[in-house]
C-alpha cells in the first residue's frame, strides 16, 4: 500500500484506536483529555483533507469480518468526509467550556472519537456491507451522546434513538441479504454496472429496506421522531454533529440508492419526492410553533434534510441531473456549516442563563456583538438570503425542478409544480421561524443585565462557520462551483456553470422570501405573540407519532405476540385433553404445565431439566442451539 492509502485507514482507525487512551487519560486529568481529543480530531481533519488532494485512493483488507472491507475515497465522498471531519474539530473546540463543571466528560469524549471514526468509515465506505458495519457502530456510539445528562428526559429520547436506530439497522441487513442473493457482491462500483440491465421490480424491496435504515438517521418522515426529541437534551456541541454531520450520513446511503441501483426509476422518484416534500413541511411548520431553542433548531434540521431529499428526488430522475446533484452537495455543507454556528450559539446561550425557553432567553444575547453577528449570518443562510450560502444551494435545488419538469407529464407535472410550491413556501417558513428566534433573543429588551460570555474555542467554532457561509456566498463560482463540479463525476453527472445571480434565480429566492415575511408579520407577530409583555404563546401539536401511534402500537403487537405465544404453549396440553376425552385414555400420563399462566416459566432459582421440558424454554433452547449451528456451518463454509 502506499502513503495515501495508509492514510485513509489512519483517519479511520486512529479515532478508534485512541478513544480509550483519551478516556484513560481524562479520567486523571481533565485539561489533558480535552487536548488529546482536540489533538486527534485536527490530524483527523489535515488527513482528510490531504485524501482530498489526493485523488481516488481505494483500500481492501481481504477476510476481515468474514467478507472483507474495503474503502474508497473519491467525489462527494471526499466533500463529506472533510466536513465531518471539520465539524467534529470545531465541536472539540467549543466542547470544554460547555462541559465545564459536569460529569462523565471522558465518556463523552471517548465516543465522540468513536463516533468520528465510524461516521468516517460510512463514507468512506466502499462497499454496502463496510458501510453499514461504520453505520451499526455510528448509531450506538451516538446514541450516549444523546443519554450523557441521565437526565429523564434525555433516557427516553436516548431509547427513542436507540430503538428506531436498531430497527433501521436490521431492516438494512434484510435488504443487504436480498442484494447479495441476487448479485453475490455489495461492491458500490459492481453494483452500479450490475444493476444497469437488471429489472428495477426486484431492486425494490432491498431498496426500501435501505432506504428505511439510512431514511431514519437522516431523519426522514415518518421515521423522523427521534430527532426533535434527541437534540434538545444532547449537549449543544453534540447536537451541532447529530444536526449537521450525523444526518448526513442518511442523506449519503440514500444517494448510494440511487445511483447505484435504481437510477431512472419513476415509482422511487415519486416516493422520495412524496416523503421530501413532507419532512420539509412538517419541519418548518414544527419549527414556527416551537417555544424551545434547541428543538427550534431540530425541527429546522428536519425541514432542510426535506430540501436535500427533494433534490436527491429529482437527482432519481437520471436527466439532467447536474443542478440537483450540485445543490445537494452545497445544501448538505451549508446545513452542517449553519447548524454548528447556530447550535454552538444555543450552547452559550444556555451555559449563561441556563434555559433554552424563548420566553425566559429574551434580550440574552443583546450584550455580545460576537455572537449577534455569528447568529444572524447563520439565520441569513439559512433563509436563502442573497449573499449568504444558503442562497446558492437553495437556489441550485430549486431550479433543478425546472429543468426535471421537461421530462414529465400530465398527473406527474402537476404533483412537481405542486412540490415546486411547497419548496418555495418550506423556504419562507425558513425566515419565520429565524426571525422569531433572533428578534426574541437578539432585538427584544432582555430580561435581566447578566453579561453573555463566550470562551474562545466557542467563539472559534462558530466564527470559521459563519465566516465560510458569508465568504462562500460571496464567491459562489470559485468555492460552490468548483465544489459541484468535483463531486459531479461521482453522482453520474456533469460540471455546469450557473448564474447565481441572475434574475430568475433572485426572483425565486424573492418570493420564498417574501411568503416568510408575511408568515412572520401575520403569524408569529400577531397570532403567536403576546401584545402586552411579547412573550410567544405555547402551542401544542395535535399529535406526537411516538407517544400517540408508535409506542401505542408497538405495546398492541408486544400483547398479541404474547397472547400468540400462550395460545401455541396450551396447545399440546388441550390436544391431550381432546385425546383423553376422545379415546377414554384416563390413565395416560401427560405432561403438567407450569403452575404459572406467563409465555415460560421464570424464576430466581436455577431451573432442572424437568421443570425446562415443561415450558417451551426447552424448545427455544433447542431452536437457538440449531441457528447456531447453522450459522457456524454457513461461515465455514464461506
Amino acid at each position: 500500500m502506499d502513503f495515501s492509502q495508509y492514510l485513509l485507514l489512519l483517519c479511520v482507525l486512529l479515532p478508534m484506536v485512541a478513544a480509550p487512551v483519551v478516556y484513560a487519560i481524562q479520567r486523571r486529568s481533565e485539561p489533558a483529555g480535552d487536548h488529546m481529543t482536540r489533538a486527534v480530531s485536527l490530524a483527523v481533519l489535515a488527513g482528510t483533507a490531504l485524501l482530498l488532494r489526493a485523488g481516488t485512493v481505494e483500500v481492501t483488507l481481504p477476510h476481515v469480518l468474514l467478507l472483507g472491507l474495503s474503502f474508497s475515497a473519491n467525489g462527494f465522498r471526499h466533500i463529506f468526509a472533510l466536513l465531518a471531519a471539520y465539524l467534529f474539530f470545531m465541536s472539540a473546540m467549543a466542547a470544554p467550556a460547555y462541559f465545564r463543571g459536569s460529569r462523565h466528560i471522558s465518556r463523552y469524549n471517548a465516543f465522540f472519537l468513536l463516533t468520528l471514526g465510524a461516521i468516517l468509515g460510512v463514507f468512506y465506505g466502499g462497499d454496502f456491507f463496510t458501510i453499514y458495519i461504520f453505520f451499526e457502530i455510528m448509531s450506538f456510539t451516538s446514541w450516549v451522546w444523546v443519554a450523557q445528562t441521565e437526565s429523564a428526559g434525555a433516557l427516553r429520547a436516548a431509547d427513542t434513538y436507540l430503538a428506531m436506530a436498531m430497527i433501521g439497522g436490521l431492516t438494512m441487513l434484510y435488504g443487504l441479504f436480498d442484494l447479495y442473493h441476487h448479485f453475490g457482491t455489495l461492491s458500490l462500483t459492481a453494483l452500479q454496472a450490475l444493476t444497469a440491465q437488471a429489472d428495477h421490480r426486484s431492486l425494490l424491496l432491498p431498496s426500501l429496506c435501505l432506504l428505511v435504515g439510512f431514511g431514519i438517521k437522516a431523519g426522514m418522515f415518518p421515521f423522523h421522531v427521534w430527532l426533535p426529541k434527541a437534540h434538545p437534551v444532547a449537549p449543544a456541541p453534540a447536537s451541532a454533529l447529530l444536526s449537521g454531520i450525523l444526518t448526513k450520513s442518511g442523506i449519503f446511503g440514500i444517494l448510494w440508492i440511487v445511483t447505484c441501483l435504481l437510477w431512472g426509476n419513476t415509482v422511487f422518484m415519486l416516493l422520495l419526492l412524496v416523503l421530501g416534500v413532507i419532512t420539509m413541511v412538517l419541519g418548518a411548520v414544527l419549527a414556527v410553533f416551537s417555544l424551545d431553542l434547541k428543538r427550534t433548531l431540530a425541527c429546522s434540521s428536519l425541514s432542510q434534510i426535506g430540501f436535500l431529499l427533494t433534490g436527491v428526488a429529482m437527482l432519481t430522475v437520471g436527466a439532467d441531473t447536474e443542478l440537483a446533484a450540485a445543490g445537494i452537495v452545497c445544501h448538505a455543507v451549508n446545513h452542517a456549516l449553519t447548524k454548528l454556528v447556530l447550535f454552538v450559539a444555543a450552547g452559550i446561550l444556555y451555559k449563561n442563563t441556563h434555559t433554552l425557553d424563548l420566553n425566559e432567553l429574551q434580550g440574552a444575547g443583546r450584550g455580545s456583538r460576537a455572537l449577534w453577528l455569528c447568529f444572524a449570518i447563520g439565520a441569513l443562510s439559512i433563509a436563502g438570503v442573497p449573499g449568504f450560502g444558503g442562497y446558492i444551494s437553495k437556489t441550485l435545488l430549486h431550479e433543478c425542478f425546472a429543468h426535471q419538469m421537461h421530462h414529465m407529464h400530465g398527473a406527474l407535472l402537476l404533483f412537481a409544480r405542486c412540490a415546486e410550491a411547497l419548496f418555495l413556501c418550506s423556504g419562507g417558513l425558513t425566515l419565520a421561524y429565524m426571525g422569531k428566534l433572533f428578534y426574541k433573543i437578539f432585538v427584544q429588551k432582555p430580561l435581566s443585565d447578566h453579561p453573555i460570555h463566550a470562551d474562545g474555542g466557542s467563539l472559534l467554532a462558530m466564527g470559521s462557520a459563519a465566516a465560510l457561509l458569508l465568504f462562500m456566498g460571496l464567491v459562489p463560482t470559485q468555492s460552490y462551483g468548483a465544489m459541484a463540479s468535483y463531486a459531479a463525476a461521482s453522482l453520474r453527472s456533469a460540471p455546469i456553470a450557473v448564474q447565481y445571480f441572475s434574475w430568475t434565480n433572485l426572483e425565486g429566492a424573492g418570493i420564498s422570501l417574501s411568503i416568510g415575511l408575511l408568515v412572520y408579520v401575520l403569524v408569529v407577530r400577531r397570532l403567536l405573540t403576546d401584545r402586552p409583555s411579547g412573550r410567544y404563546h405555547r402551542v401544542t401539536g395535535p399529535v406526537d407519532l411516538e407517544d400517540d401511534l408508535y409506542r401505542p402500537a408497538l405495546s398492541l403487537l408486544t400483547f398479541a405476540s404474547a397472547l400468540l405465544g400462550r395460545i401455541v404453549y396450551r396447545l399440546t396440553d388441550w390436544l391431550l385433553m381432546a385425546l383423553r376425552f376422545l379415546f377414554r385414555v384416563g390413565n395416560a400420563r401427560r405432561v403438567i404445565p407450569g403452575e404459572d399462566e406467563s409465555f415460560g416459566r421464570y424464576t430466581h432459582k436455577p431451573a432442572s431439566t424437568h421443570q425446562i421440558r415443561q415450558t417451551l424454554q426447552f424448545e427455544l433452547l433447542l431452536f437457538g442451539i440449531g441457528v447456531v449451528s447453522a450459522l457456524v456451518y454457513l461461515l465455514l463454509r464461506i
